[in-house]
């Protein structure tokens, strides 16, 4: 049985067991993704994120590494929009230790000075990589065309060639004082587990952290201006045999809407049942056109748009867009086959248990139903949510999110303005 605990802290500790493994999962979640990057410094939850485990609490980061190493554990950090994950994967009789050494990585980081001038070097290597990457060049310019200046979901979690060099040792301190702290965060842990004593284990280790503000609630994320007309931008990227295009469509999906379960059946049919819906079949499958297209929401504590993705070659690019645009209007317009919503409700209900079968998968879940506030239950209550919904919501969520004619769509690839005339 799953049990939650919130601390005098603040820190919200939830335990699942898993008695099919010896192993175990344990996320620690903080209010503090690229989101809360400073004005003008995007990239600085993502060196804080990379840089905790540099040394700290009178450790240094090889003295940090070998105790992990020793106790074979494996531990990640990684800063996404809304927040900054820790995740670390154990066998479950080293619990306590593991959570001894976990405790001065992501409460008392050093940021030493050198560490920081590499990273921000290797992240300048990697920006510019990612210029010749043209699916991370058109994530960019469409989050630049959705967002305005100034809004949190606007620039790159990574930041950006001309933020990064601005990120110092004492702003990556600033920011984990203001952000990492006990209050508002959560610690999931799932596997071989007695979720009574995994939580008293984390009171003890972590129960008399008082430094960092952390989030004393969720942070509100305005939603961006719908477009006033179609933008479409063009991102020229040489030497490449493929181009990348993103179609993004807003108002947006936030992760606690209401009508998200008849979203997820919209999206599912449309774009990622059976290898890609209705979009794979058309474009993919019966013309050849794509080497990838698929659609998603993303939907996070702000309102994120629904998205649509494809891979296809230079000269099939106007080919392509305009089946994606004829397939999007017609759902739009006629709506979803009541054969389509049933199997992509049967899917959708039957992945959400799997979600739960591994400790990572777990301690993922819980973590997000904690963080977003669906409750603990949700798992449990989300397929009897998705099995309910009528034809008239995915109508609706249809009208709603495929706002066609008032969405962005970005390019990104070799010799395209030929290929788009």
């Amino acid at each position: 049985m799953t049990r939650r605990q919130e601390l005098d802290n603040g820190l919200v500790v939830v335990a699942r067991p898993n008695r099919a493994a010896r192993s175990i999962a344990a996320r620690l979640v903080f209010e503090a993704g690229a989101a809360f990057d400073p004005p003008g410094k995007a990239g600085t939850s993502s060196l804080v994120a990379r840089l905790l485990d540099r040394g700290g609490g009178g450790l240094s980061a090889e003295a940090i590494a070998e105790g992990f190493e020793r106790l074979g554990v494996s531990y990640v950090a990684r800063a996404q929009g809304d927040t900054l994950d820790v995740e670390v994967r154990l066998l479950a009789e080293h619990l306590p230790e593991v959570l001894r050494r976990l405790r001065p990585v992501v409460a008392e980081p050093a940021f030493p000075e050198e560490e920081v001038r590499r990273e921000v070097g290797q992240t300048l290597s990697a920006l510019a990589e990612r210029e010749q990457d043209t699916g991370a060049v058109a994530e960019d310019a469409l989050a630049a065309a959705l967002f305005p200046p100034g809004h949190p979901y606007r620039e790159p979690a990574v930041g950006t060639r001309a933020s990064v060099p601005r990120i110092g040792a004492a702003d990556l301190a600033a920011f984990h004082r203001e952000r990492v702290g006990p209050s508002g965060s959560i610690l999931a842990l799932a596997g071989d587990i007695d979720p009574d004593r995994a939580i008293a284990l984390a009171a003890d280790h972590f129960g008399d952290w008082t430094t960092g503000r952390g989030a004393t609630g969720r942070a509100t994320i305005p939603d961006p201006p719908m477009p006033e007309r179609e933008v479409t931008l063009v991102r020229r990227v040489e030497g490449k045999t493929q181009a990348d295009l993103v179609l993004g469509m807003l108002p947006g999906l936030r992760r606690n809407s209401p009508d998200l379960p008849a979203a997820l059946v919209l999206n599912n049919a449309l774009g990622e049942f059976s290898m890609g819906g209705r979009l794979g079949a058309a474009i993919r499958d019966r013309e050849g056109l794509a080497y990838y297209v698929y659609s998603t929401f993303e939907a996070g504590l702000g309102a994120g748009p629904l998205a649509v993705r494809a891979g296809v070659a230079p000269d099939a690019v106007r080919r392509a867009l305009d089946l994606i645009r004829r397939t999007l209007e017609a759902v739009r317009r006629r709506g979803l086959k009541p054969s389509e919503i049933r199997d992509s409700k049967q899917s959708l209900a039957a992945s959400v248990p799997r979600r739960l079968e591994t400790n990572p998968g777990a301690a993922r879940t819980l973590a997000d139903c904690e963080f977003y506030g669906l409750g603990l239950d949700y798992p449990e209550r989300l397929p009897s949510l998705i099995r309910a919904v009528e034809r008239d919501q995915v109508a609706a969520a249809a009208h709603r999110y495929l706002t066609l004619g008032r969405h962005a769509l970005v390019v990104a690839g070799p010799a395209l303005k030929e290929a788009l005339r």
